[in-house]
């Protein structure tokens, strides 16, 4: 959309130099050589390069700096999207010397390219002198069933991942138990489920409205096993089979694993 308060190009420029400064000006011929033979050295963004300053004190990285801010986000938070578009061009141009550096940590680059997220994983290291550098977020039962639908709901538009609260408190209602007869509570439970998906970053608010992006990083969170078991389990549940309720008051009994570092 054009911005109307936008001035005019042709309006910002005209009457700057006054015409008259110029009307006695000798006309100088321009030599390619002779005007950029003093231009400044342009900024480098690509390895292999040596006029990286350094960031700060101390700092000896070879690498440009929004590889190494990059890096920094891979580790500090949830998952890198299209979204963030400074990250991602970063992740897509240089996911070598970012796997690369993220494996000396003991740290696996998982890159989605089909659905434009990466995120970082614990990588399984069977040494004793290997750290654990990521915490993860595990879903308690109500929210990995949330999760699940959403999953569907994300597969079924990837171009616009939406979700209202209105349809996942609905969806969510068909689980509870014909015994519980208290609404406002169930209803309780499913807002907190909502709530830890929000935490791990599997769904953001979208301000000003009663709606939800979904992230692409939830196809990773459950691969295509987890979602035929969980299906027929929250099935079982939904039928009165399984009596597991009780699992839906505490976040501390995980049946998923976010899979995420935890930010």
């Amino acid at each position: 959309m054009v911005n109307s308060l936008e001035p005019n190009f042709a309006n910002v420029f005209d009457g700057l130099f006054p015409e008259e400064a110029y009307e006695d000006a000798d006309p100088v011929p321009l030599d390619p050589e002779q005007v950029f033979s003093g231009a400044a050295e342009p900024v480098r963004t690509h390895l292999g390069q040596d006029t990286i300053q350094p960031r700060f004190d101390g700092d000896t990285s070879q690498l440009p700096h929004d590889v190494c801010w990059t890096l920094q986000e891979l580790v500090a938070a949830p998952h890198v999207s299209e979204k963030a578009r400074k990250y991602w061009a970063v992740v897509v141009e240089h996911e070598d010397v970012l796997r690369s550096r993220l494996s000396e940590l003991g740290l696996l680059l998982e890159v989605n390219h089909e659905y434009r997220y990466a995120f970082t994983r614990q990588a399984d290291d069977p040494s004793p002198h290997s750290r654990a550098i990521l915490r993860t977020k595990t879903l308690s039962l109500a929210a990995s069933t949330l999760a699940l639908h959403l999953y569907h709901q994300y597969l079924l538009s990837p171009d616009n991942p939406v979700v209202e609260t209105a349809d996942m408190i609905d969806h969510m209602m068909a689980y509870k138990p014909a015994t519980d007869t208290d609404d406002a509570a169930y209803q309780k439970k499913i807002r907190t489920a909502i709530r830890a998906l929000d935490d791990a970053a599997i769904i953001k608010p979208i301000k000003g409205t009663d709606r939800y992006v979904i992230y692409g990083v939830i196809t990773s969170i459950l691969t295509t096993d987890q979602v035929d078991v969980l299906g027929q389990r929250y099935k079982a549940i939904a039928s009165g089979e399984t009596a597991r309720s009780s699992d839906s008051d505490s976040d501390s009994d995980s049946d998923s694993d976010s899979g995420e570092n935890d930010d």
